[in-house]
């Protein structure tokens, strides 16, 4: 037995040889095929219907689109189509159908029937009116000018739509232009206020701080106006009490210096105590050559004339050193006192004060110290000795001092006080003419010779 699968198969599937009578048969239905397709073109209703689906309304609606070329060209095509159609028909003998209406009417609604209901009874065709070839191509050319109508009138409505949208955007950014500018303004008018504002606020604290700098300047100056003033005063006191001991110190220094036969000239040095002690004056030329007891005389010409207590001979002792009158080298001194011995004697107690007077050509000077025994070397002035044409000069201005003394224009007082003003070129007159002045006699102790001032 065959399975259903293979029934199945003979039964559906053609043989693969057919007969005669079979290709007859199908001969036969195709045949009655292509006539029932005809029979439905050529009946009445049939242009209804056509007219209805392939109408040329429908065909020549417009097609809402940015163009109307592809559905120009498809409507022409089929429009072609459709006429070879009809005109092939009409040279044939057979019913015309008009595809396309002469007016633009509206189509009424077709009621569909049911498709098992019975066919219309035929009617004869009614004869059609043939369109000639001026109508279809005049129809053509008005349905050409419609179009073109219509496409001109779309072009131009999106046009005026993009114009009026550019116009639109255009307004809009106008309008944004114009708010970004008034706000660039404001913001510009707030920013240059602000500036404003701020440079005075500076320009109010740097005047501030220039008013208080000012004001601190002027204290300052003040304050180094009075500093110096006081460090001139403190000067110029010290000066003239240094010049003014010198001076009382002038009728002890003489007195001492001719009791050893000493002698007296424009540069000289004289160290002076009030024991019985050995102090040694050392002093130190601008070569570098040192005068003291053991080198007396200098090739520059200095001589220490007196050394006193090398034996325990005075309570009141002197040491000299001189250089003869105008012959004295320019240039840098150094005075040095070292106490050289302490003798056993009454009246020998430590320390030792002691006075230097110095006179460095036309500058009278006095330094007081102490000493004890076994310290070093004390190093107590230094001065400076001018040059002949400057020891010329100070002669000068000494004699004219001298003449304004005697004239009365300057006292002697003013002549010491003045810094500028050379005291003495030797132990003479000017200074006899000062202690006379000041009236400062020193006090005699019975000894002869005047005492020294302030050593004890």
């Amino acid at each position: 037995m065959k399975s259903g699968k293979q029934m199945i198969k003979d039964t559906v599937c053609f043989p693969t040889i057919m007969d005669t009578g079979s290709i007859l048969v199908l001969s036969v239905l195709g045949g009655g095929f292509a006539l029932g397709v005809w029979f439905i073109l050529i009946r009445r209703d049939a242009a209804l219907e056509v007219r209805q689906g392939m109408v040329a309304d429908g065909l020549r609606a417009p097609v809402q689109g940015s163009s109307f070329s592809s559905a120009r060209s498809e409507f022409e095509r089929k429009l072609m189509m459709i006429e070879s159609e009809r005109r092939r028909r009409n040279l044939s003998g057979g019913v015309s159908v008009s595809l396309i209406p002469q007016e633009q009417q509206p189509v009424e609604p077709v009621q569909e029937e049911p498709l098992w209901e019975e066919p219309p009874a035929e009617e004869e065709p009614e004869e059609e009116h043939e369109e000639t070839e001026e109508e279809m191509l005049e129809r053509r050319r008005q349905r050409d000018e419609e179009w073109a109508r219509r496409e001109e009138e779309e072009e131009r409505r999106r046009l005026e739509e993009e114009e009026a949208a550019m116009a639109e955007q255009q307004e809009r950014l106008k309008k944004e232009q114009e708010e970004q500018a008034e706000k660039d303004r404001l913001e510009a008018e707030k920013a240059a206020e602000e500036a404003r504002l701020a440079a005075e606020r500076d320009a109010a604290a740097q005047a501030e701080r220039d008013a208080e700098e000012a004001a601190r300047q002027a204290e300052l100056a003040a304050a180094e106006e009075q500093r110096l003033a006081e460090i001139r005063a403190a000067q110029e006191k010290d000066a003239l009490e240094r010049r003014q001991a010198a001076s009382r110190a002038l009728e002890e220094l003489r007195a001492r210096l001719e009791r050893e036969g000493a002698r007296s000239s424009d540069v000289q040095v004289s160290l002076m105590w009030n024991n019985y002690n050995d102090l040694d004056l050392h002093v130190v030329c601008p070569s570098g050559e040192r005068i003291h007891g053991g080198n007396r005389k200098s090739a520059c010409g200095g001589h220490l004339d007196v050394d006193a207590n090398v034996r325990p001979d005075s309570r009141k002792p002197i040491e000299n050193v001189v250089w003869p009158e105008g012959e004295a080298p320019a240039g840098a001194y150094q005075v040095f006192v070292h106490y050289y011995k302490k003798h056993k004697k009454r009246r020998s107690k430590d320390p030792t004060k002691f006075q230097v007077i110095a006179n460095a050509y036309g500058d009278l000077m006095e330094y007081t110290g102490e000493l004890t025994f076994g310290e070093e070397i004390q190093l107590v002035c230094t001065f400076n000795v001018p040059t002949m044409e400057e020891r010329e000069q100070i002669k000068r201005d000494l004699e004219e001092q001298i003449r304004r003394s005697e004239s009365g224009e300057v006292s002697a007082a003013q002549i010491l006080a003045d810094e500028a003003t050379p005291k003495q070129v030797e132990f003479g007159d000017l200074v006899d003419e000062i202690e006379s002045e000041l009236g400062d006699e020193p006090e005699d102790d019975g000894s002869g010779v005047p005492p020294a001032p302030d050593l004890d």
